[in-house]
């Protein structure tokens, strides 16, 4: 096989293992291999001398004396000999050789985690669960650690889109429900991860069933699931943030702890209806730090809204909102998961110098799983639907419609996209208005859309 020379493939043990696999498809199903290489005997005739063709009787296993290749820099050096032993022998080689002898190795125990699992296949329902880490010292090559990511995910079937960066990972996902936990303790395994996935994987706390995961999304107005296969990303950074710098995000103020801020809220409301001016002036600023389209549909009581269209635009909303406060006034920020909070919490504190400011630990996701499993009777704070990235697009955490539909104003809970491929705009709509636009923002889009199935 053909590799190219400058190529990372020629650098790393996991690019050169993904080079083999796909040349030789059959050796994808391996969980492991051993790999040896060496430089070709040349004869005095110029002739190439493969190790099957050795005339040494002695010699039981004819690669015996090849090198094993175990780490990134056994892969490096054997190509560089390879280069260097070309510029010696140009005269009878076209090109620099290397010979490798590949095995499936037997001697490499089934990582603890794969023992006596289940079949994904066999699974009744689908977990939809997502999680980031921040590693102190990044990740120096995401597109080898993205390699690395699909071989030891193989095993589990899982669905979903998960973005890598320097700074970090960032993943949501549906795993079979039947290896949920093997597939956490892989990614607790994993040491760019680990001990570094905040406040633990955020698990939806309601599986899908098969039938429920198939419709549960939106595909162009019809059913399907929220994810149909894995992708897996490199990005600039796993949460576009518009700063000219990275901050430090091991410190990023304080995070609190769902129950906790569940009664912070509590505490905040009491006050708000007892109406004294000693009590509002005590009450900390609750900022919802997601965009303007989440907020319409579902919002922490007490919170205030940044309404922004994009998450890089949130420096300049705290700089307008927080221009005329104290340094030591209380905030609370929260997001979806708490990946943004981490950014927005480091900012206000790094950048904007305010010393009490607290996240919602794992975000709504983790709000919504820890009331339900451990204060299923208290009412939530949190009134109306959670946005979420992927196929759902929503999840109902209260009955609140504090949506306004698009096109009438009728208030509503239900999330979608412009179904015009020319808009695709994020927009809360009504289930009349829906079925009347054709699942359109407007006239004019109804109209594109009905010329597009025409032609």
């Amino acid at each position: 096989m053909f590799i190219p020379k400058d190529g990372t493939n020629t650098k790393t043990l996991a690019g050169i293992m993904e080079e083999i696999k796909l040349f030789f498809p059959v050796l994808r199903t391996c969980y492991s291999l051993s790999l040896r290489a060496d430089l070709p005997t040349l004869l005095t005739d110029g002739s190439i001398l493969c190790p099957e063709d050795s005339q040494d009787e002695t010699r039981k296993d004819p690669y015996e004396h090849y090198r094993s290749i175990d780490n990134d820099e056994s892969v490096m050096k054997i190509f560089e000999d390879a280069d260097d032993f070309f510029l010696s022998h140009h005269q009878h080689l076209k090109r620099p050789l290397v010979f490798l002898h590949v095995r499936r190795d037997l001697e490499i125990p089934l990582p603890s985690y794969l023992k006596d699992m289940a079949n994904p296949k066999d699974t009744k329902t689908m977990t939809m669960l997502s999680f980031y880490s921040f590693p102190p010292g990044g990740i120096s090559d995401p597109e080898n650690f993205i390699r690395f990511l699909k071989k030891i995910w193989e095993p589990f079937d899982v669905l979903g889109r998960v973005y890598v960066a320097t700074e970090g990972v960032n993943a949501q996902m549906a795993v079979p429900s039947n290896v949920l936990e093997n597939f956490q303790k892989c990614c607790y395994a994993t040491p760019e991860m680990g001990n570094h996935i905040e406040n633990g994987i955020n698990v939806d706390p309601v599986p899908l069933t098969i039938e429920e995961f198939a419709e549960v999304g939106k595909l162009d107005g019809k059913p399907s699931p929220p994810f149909k296969t894995l992708t897996l990303k490199v990005r600039n950074k796993i949460v576009a943030d518009g700063l000219d710098k990275t901050l430090n995000w091991e410190s990023a103020g304080y995070d609190m702890p769902p129950i906790e801020w569940h009664q912070k809220l509590k505490e905040a409301k009491e006050t708000r209806q007892k109406g004294t001016a000693e009590g509002e002036d005590s009450l900390p600023l609750i900022f919802d730090c997601r965009n303007g389209y989440e907020t319409e549909v579902g919002i922490f009581e007490g919170a205030q809204p940044l309404s922004t269209e994009n998450f890089r635009d949130s420096w300049d909303a705290f700089k307008e909102k927080l221009k005329d406060k104290p340094k030591d006034t209380p905030i609370m920020t929260y997001c979806t998961g708490g990946i943004r909070c981490v950014k927005v919490a480091a900012y206000l504190t790094q950048e904007m110098g305010f010393t009490d400011v607290s996240r919602l630990a794992g975000g709504i996701i983790a709000y919504d799983r820890t009331l339900n499993n451990m204060a299923p009777e208290e009412e939530p704070m949190f009134k109306g639907t959670n946005y979420v990235f992927d196929g759902r697009v929503g999840r109902k955490i209260t009955d609140d419609a504090l949506g306004s539909c698009i096109t009438c104003s009728e208030k509503t809970n239900l999330l979608g996209n412009c179904m015009n491929v020319l808009c695709h705009r994020r927009m809360v709509q009504c289930k009349k208005c829906l079925e009347t636009y054709c699942g359109c923002c407007s006239d004019t889009c109804r109209a594109i859309k009905a010329n597009q199935i025409s032609t």
